[in-house]
């Protein structure tokens, strides 16, 4: 009887560690795994023993991927990620990027300071010097922008600075959507600045 005691001691004292190592485990697996958001799919479950041990856990160099609704593939990634809660809704970033690799339209890079990813709204913010360098021949500077992954759009609500083929572009606000031209079928990219734009002609970048 005091072997099978000493045995279930043991198996209590060990699962004190290895229970925080599954759980961090469990959440790692958002990132690492599968192109499916599983968060909003409801394929991963935690139950309420994880509930205190998947929080302040910090993940070092996530990275997450998909598709918009028009079949383009990103990947959003970071230096640190930290979770709002053990089910996350929503992911804090410390240094993201995201890569948008556009089928047809424009394609884009964008890297900041800080950010967050929000799993229930497909979206993502991202803040604090943010650069854009587009497909188009365009390079934008903001401070905070708004992404929509599942229209794979993108949002500067604030004042913007851009660097392209006509020159520099000074602006109150910057949008780069998607649209169809309906009679040929065809999806097109459009970039719009608005609020009081400036453009300022460079002789540098003009042929």
């Amino acid at each position: 009887m005091r072997k099978y005691i000493n045995t279930y001691s043991k198996i209590v004292k060990w699962s004190k560690y290895i229970m925080p190592v599954m759980a961090l485990m469990l959440f790692s697996s958002i990132f690492v795994f599968g192109k499916k958001d599983a968060l909003r799919s409801g394929n991963i479950k935690i139950d309420n023993e994880m509930v205190n041990l998947t929080t302040d856990q910090k993940i070092t160099n996530p990275q997450f991927s998909g598709l918009t609704n028009f079949g383009d593939a990103f990947i959003l990634k970071a230096f640190e990620a930290m979770p709002d809660s053990p089910t996350p809704e929503k992911i804090d970033l410390v240094e993201p990027s995201l890569e948008f690799d556009a089928l047809n339209g424009i394609g884009f890079k964008v890297s900041s300071d800080n950010g967050s990813v929000n799993f229930i709204k497909q979206s993502a913010q991202l803040t604090g010097n943010v650069y854009i360098n587009m497909t188009n021949g365009y390079e934008a500077f903001s401070e905070k922008i708004k992404l929509n992954l599942k229209l794979g759009s993108l949002t500067a609500p604030g004042s913007v600075e851009a660097v392209g083929p006509s020159g520099k572009i000074i602006a109150g606000s910057m949008e780069l959507l998607k649209d169809i031209d309906i009679s040929t079928s065809q999806i097109n990219g459009n970039l719009k600045f608005s609020n009081g734009v400036r453009l300022v002609y460079l002789p540098s970048t003009l042929k």
